[in-house]
């Protein structure tokens, strides 16, 4: 029989959160906490009357100092991962997308499995395991992942930011399965060669898929420029849309080398042109050269990961749409998105007003 949990109530703001359905309870919202709880240690959560809430992961050296798992009791175990995986995979299916090559197979909080993100590239999987909580299954959830999907292989790439602010070192490498970190993969008619060891994230942006596929409807008979192209996959959909040429433009000499290698696997090279720059000092240049284009895309990193930076920001957005407008023919059109968490969209909206005034 497993031991219990240890438990952790919450104050009133932390439960009322939790009760109108947010997943995460900050430090200065625990009231009673048991001493010498581990990093990431899993717990039942009570209200200060006592009320069962759930059960979450405990890190309180992150400010983020409950992620919820379950509204229900759970225990943290290999059938518990097994049965959450399962759902996700399910839910994958019902929705249409459970035949994609390149599919993410589980995403952190959306499937209730906070700091656990898995991509499917063909037959390799990147994983990430991003918080305390997730880093103490780690071996469970190599062990599930290898049953269910027998990989070839099962790369890690837990980078970045967020395990830092959990306190953890980062990781990168193979767990487990034979075969290269790379894969060709097919999405949406067009072909990509995906490398888990090198690419961005956990090899390849799954999430602006749509968002191509709308790009690619707008792109017949228009002359594209792909700013922040990473692996080249907005202009790769443009030209299967129909697009005239492609100008792709990176700071990065092995993301412009990767985008026309895309390119040309897809039969594009003819009408490919790869640069390697900051863009700001790219579009500034094409600009004042009178280069106009048909269909501009920016699609930037984050601009900033602390609200130190925020208007900082605020103020690269402004810049790069006003430089990205200044390159439109007449009829052109501007595809702009953000990742930066801190700009919110109202902020980001009034970024884009000042870029067209």
């Amino acid at each position: 029989m497993d031991a219990p949990l240890p438990a952790v109530r919450v104050s009133r703001r932390g439960e009322e959160r939790l009760r109108q359905g947010h997943l995460w309870v900050f430090g200065d919202d625990l009231r009673e906490v048991p001493p010498g709880l581990p990093q990431g240690q899993w717990v039942t959560v009570s209200s200060r009357s006592g009320e069962f809430l759930g059960t979450a992961t405990c890190n309180l050296s992150s400010r983020i100092a409950l992620r919820l798992v379950s509204r229900g009791a759970v225990s943290p175990s290999k059938a518990f991962l097994g049965e959450r995986v399962g759902q996700a995979l399910r839910r994958r299916e019902e929705a249409g997308l459970g035949r994609l090559e390149a599919l993410r197979l589980v995403y952190s909080e959306g499937d209730r499995l906070p700091g656990l993100v898995v991509d499917r590239f063909g037959a390799l999987l990147s994983v990430q395991i991003l918080t305390a909580g997730m880093e103490l299954l780690r071996r469970e959830v190599v062990s599930v992942l290898a049953e269910m999907f027998s990989p070839r292989p099962l790369y890690e790439r837990s980078e970045g930011g967020a395990r830092r602010l959990e306190g953890l070192a980062e990781r990168k490498g193979v767990l487990g399965g034979d075969g290269l970190p790379r894969e060709t993969v097919a999405l949406d008619g067009c072909r990509f060669l995906v490398d888990v060891e090198t690419g961005p994230k956990t090899g390849f942006f799954l999430d602006q898929r749509e968002n191509r596929k709308i790009v690619r409807d707008l792109a017949g008979e228009r002359s594209v420029l792909d700013g922040f192209c990473s692996t080249g996959a907005f202009g790769i959909y443009a030209l299967a849309g129909g697009a005239t040429r492609v100008l792709a433009v990176d700071i990065s000499g092995d993301a412009v080398a990767a985008a026309a290698e895309n390119a040309a696997r897809n039969g594009f090279g003819d009408r490919w042109e790869g640069r390697k720059g900051n863009l700001f000092h790219v579009l500034r240049e094409l600009s004042e050269g009178g280069r106009r284009f048909d269909l501009v895309i920016l699609d930037p990193p984050s601009f900033t990961k602390s609200r130190e930076g925020k208007e900082g920001a605020v103020r690269g957005y402004r810049d790069i749409n006003r430089l990205g407008l200044s390159l439109l023919a007449p009829g052109g059109i501007l595809a702009t998105s953000s990742c930066t968490q801190l700009v919110d969209m109202a902020k980001w909206y009034e970024a884009l007003r000042d870029a067209a005034a």
